[in-house]
């Protein structure tokens, strides 16, 4: 259909991006799930991937599509935040709908009981809304068919949208070594990836 966008994220990207013989990763605002079953299952590194979004409607839907033992869905969102546990956090397609003051809390509360974390903030985007949605045709068609599908619906208009522009990451290099990187998402033209690793201090 042409309204059926889908994208996995590469866990041998991700793996590429951290230090660790293995993983455990929390997806952060997971939506319907961007890891793919088969490479997850196999994937040696990877101990486990924890899914969490605060919309709940998205529970059956991932519980049908992970059916393994690496999956944990959690949506409590105090669990989250008290598990010292993950050392690679991911969020994929957030930080637009963070203003700078969420962003900074949220990163600061997964952090901070953590000795040893990598935090991988992708597909951020580098203008507006509106102007990536013109521009986004010579890039991903299909991308921009479900964009399209998006920006009709008044729900998701209702959302505030936020441009981080990359000098806005500077600020964290006092607790973290940041890293600016083209976007392992799929759009490494219009989008970029930021990868946040604590600094042992």
């Amino acid at each position: 259909m042409i309204f059926n966008y889908k994208f996995n994220i590469d866990l041998k990207k991700i793996s590429s991006l951290t230090n660790f013989r293995k993983m455990k990763v929390l997806d952060f605002g997971c939506g319907t799930g961007v890891w793919d079953n088969d490479q997850v299952i196999k994937f040696h590194k990877l101990s486990r991937i924890t899914l969490y979004d605060k919309n709940k409607n998205f529970i059956k839907l991932l519980k049908s599509k992970y059916k393994n033992d690496k999956v944990k869905i959690d949506f409590n969102l105090h669990s989250i935040l008290n598990n010292k546990n993950f050392n690679v956090i991911v969020m994929s397609s957030v930080i637009q709908y963070l203003k700078e003051k969420e962003l900074e809390n949220l990163i600061n509360l997964l952090s901070n009981n953590k000795k040893n974390v990598t935090i991988i903030i992708t597909d951020v985007p580098y203008m507006s809304r509106i102007c990536e949605f013109l521009l986004l045709p010579l890039f991903n068609i299909k991308r921009f068919f479900f964009s399209l599908k998006l920006i009709i619906s008044k729900e998701y208009l209702k959302n505030e949208y936020n441009i981080f522009n990359k000098n806005y990451f500077s600020k964290y290099k006092k607790k973290f070594n940041v890293t600016l990187k083209k976007n392992i998402h799929d759009l490494p033209f219009l989008r970029y990836s930021v990868i946040l690793k604590k600094k042992n201090c």
